[in-house]
């Protein structure tokens, strides 16, 4: 398998160093523009042609990469093309809910070859999930050349792979990264599936016209995905974004986590539930409060309206904090979005910057539930590559060595 980490020593400057950088820059543009004339790479790279023949002859050997037919002649003789070998290697994603883990193999290109979904009656244990993904990945090892593993998981997660702590599924200190790599032995990467949810959105969605924007979701719980000058931030421990435990009213309803008055408390699915409970609803289902919205129930419309407006306010405190170009609105709870998003729009804009500093645009996301797990495939793929966040053409930047690869 050809080696793209380069070496371990980030103080020593050498030719296996350098050798390994320039193969992720070119990898990187190969990614991002598919089918590339070896004479484009280096235009794209900034690297000599004599760079470029050399690293990608080693990669056909490889192959990682394969000659893939013709391009249009300038003049002269029509250039080759070489392109990812997309069956290279598979990658598996996961996504870990409250009930149930989604497990799914892609391939190099973040194409979807298999999903699998396992329920539990309750809340599993981290022990219970770490069982369920190994023989997963072992499975798929039978027959697949796997690379690396992916998961997106409710809560705080560090970059060790560790669940500090998840409201939603329970955890604390739950170690996921370490025991996984050992007994699989390749690349675990677990991030919060909002930063998975905004990684996807990002490269394939709503957010690849952005530099800077929020990727809002709303569901079980309420969750912020933040991007800054083209690179997901995730804080000094891997807590920026939890937006849902931000206090809108220190004397409201409790929340899981123990506070009053958080926004997921009063924008989620448990504010539903609970107003549900109050009005006296028979049936506790959020896909009844939904069905009777569109029936036109005068109080399940005015739950949601008072939800839009509570996670509006929520936003809003994000948004005259960074100043986005854009917020990406998804989630489970886009089903119901017709009976919230104006109210939360209203809020978000009424007293946000001024109009002409402003500029926000809020669009919902595109890529409804498959984004959790193509978020969750996307982060070895990156790792493996060193990619960018987003997959827009043009010429790569300087790479940096390190987990992320390049900004």
């Amino acid at each position: 398998m050809v080696d793209l980490t380069g070496p371990n020593d980030l103080a020593t400057v050498s030719r296996e160093l350098m050798r390994n950088l320039n193969t992720r820059a070119i990898t990187s543009v190969l990614f991002n523009r598919g089918k590339t004339s070896r004479a484009e790479l280096a235009r794209q790279t900034g690297l000599t042609q004599a760079t470029v023949s050399n690293i990608t002859a080693k990669l056909l050997e490889s192959s990682l990469v394969e000659e893939v037919g013709e391009g249009q002649s300038t003049g002269g003789r029509k250039p080759t093309l070489i392109d990812i070998n997309r069956n290279y290697g598979q990658v598996v994603g996961v996504k870990i809910e409250k009930n149930f883990v989604l497990t799914s193999l892609f391939d190099l290109r973040v194409n979807l070859i298999d999903r699998r979904e396992t329920h539990f009656e309750e809340v599993p244990s981290s022990g219970e999930v770490i069982k369920l993904i190994e023989n997963e990945v072992t499975n798929y090892e039978s027959e697949y050349n796997v690379i690396g593993v992916g998961i997106g998981a409710s809560g705080l997660i560090s970059d060790s792979g560790e669940i500090i702590y998840s409201p939603i599924l329970n955890w604390e200190r739950s170690k996921l990264g370490k025991p996984l790599e050992e007994e699989l032995s390749v690349p675990v990467l677990i991030d919060n599936d909002v930063n998975a949810f905004t990684l996807a959105e990002g490269w394939f969605g709503a957010g690849k016209n952005y530099r800077d924007f929020l990727c809002v979701t709303v569901g079980e719980g309420v969750g912020a995905g933040i991007v800054i000058n083209g690179s997901l931030y995730r804080g000094s421990i891997g807590g920026a974004g939890e937006i849902g435990h931000t206090t809108l009213n220190p004397d409201g309803p409790m929340c899981r986590c123990g506070e009053r008055g958080c926004l997921e408390a009063l924008a989620s699915d448990y504010f539903l539930v609970n107003e549900m409970n109050k009005r006296g609803f028979g049936d506790k289902r959020i896909s009844t409060l939904v069905a009777e919205a569109k029936e036109g129930n005068k109080f399940a419309r005015d739950i949601f309206n008072r939800m839009g407006h509570n996670l509006g306010l929520g936003i809003k405190n994000l948004v005259n904090t960074l100043n986005p170009e854009a917020v990406v609105l998804g989630g489970e709870r886009l089903d119901a979005a017709e009976f919230f998003i104006s109210s939360m729009e209203e809020e978000i804009l009424n007293h946000s910057f001024p109009q002409e500093a402003r500029r926000l645009e809020i669009v919902t996301a595109e890529l409804g539930k498959k984004a959790w797990l193509l978020g969750a495939a996307i982060l070895p793929v990156r790792n493996f590559f060193s990619l960018p966040l987003t997959g827009r053409k043009g010429k790569t930047r300087t790479a940096r060595t390190g987990k992320e690869g390049l900004v």
